[in-house]
């Protein structure tokens, strides 16, 4: 197999080859790569060349990484190929806050995605995510700049969401959902965090049965959290990314 595999690469001309050293790293860095990403210079979806070069040679990218225990997937319907780890410590622990981000946008997804049954990206803004986050009791207060900031840069590196335009922490700012997400938080995942998330709104009902009083509807970026205002949350993982 490893004559095989040197065999193939060595077919490619020496652009090629040098774009199947970019195409892995990249991977390897980000987890997903993404059939269509944004392109600032034009304001439009573009296809991406990566993701049109690994599936173009899916099979000799996925015998290379094979070797050091990485599985390459692709759901072509949804525009994803992604990684995942032999090894259950070559994966990203996320924490509390980060999780309940996730959870947040997969349910925008799901409910956008169902308007918009022709596209695999869905577009949102800061203050969508924020206040559908808001209405879970497991987040007491809002996020401050810095969390909102620090979270969505985070997500955007695995190219789970992409800005367009604006300010992270801006409540108009606008980005995009990719389909990532849905690999990210599989449908069983969902169930679990939902009940974590059930559990905590019985815990905080008032003494007379009824729910806490509704959260201020006006997103005012700049209020704080302390880290005990975010109930433990069983945190999910992104799987090309060693723990840390």
């Amino acid at each position: 197999m490893t004559n095989l595999w040197i065999e193939e690469f060595e077919k490619l001309s020496i652009s090629e080859q040098n774009m199947f050293r970019k195409c892995v790293n990249s991977i390897l860095a980000k987890t997903f790569t993404i059939s269509e990403t944004y392109d600032e210079d034009t304001g439009m979806m573009k296809s991406n060349p990566e993701y049109r070069f690994i599936d173009r040679n899916f099979e000799i990218i996925n015998t290379y990484l094979s070797y050091a225990g990485w599985n390459l997937l692709k759901d072509r319907n949804l525009g994803v190929i992604y990684i995942e780890s032999e090894y259950e410590y070559n994966r990203l622990h996320l924490n509390s806050i980060t999780t309940l981000f996730i959870y947040t946008l997969r349910l925008l997804y799901d409910e956008e995605r169902e308007k918009l049954t022709l596209r695999s990206t869905i577009p949102v803004t800061t203050y969508d995510v924020v206040s559908r986050l808001m209405t879970f009791n497991t987040l007491k207060r809002k996020p401050s700049d810095k969390d909102l900031s620090d979270t969505f840069k985070l997500l955007s590196r695995f190219n789970i969401i992409q800005k367009l335009s604006g300010d992270w922490t801006e409540p108009d700012c606008k980005l995009i959902i990719f389909p990532s997400i849905l690999m990210v938080l599989p449908n069983d995942s969902i169930g679990r965090i939902f009940s974590s998330l059930q559990e905590d709104l019985a815990s905080d009902l008032q003494p007379n049965g009824d729910e806490r009083n509704e959260i201020d509807e006006t997103y005012e970026i700049g209020e704080t959290y302390e880290n005990d205002d975010v109930d433990d949350i069983d945190p999910d993982v992104i799987r090309g990314e060693e723990n840390q």
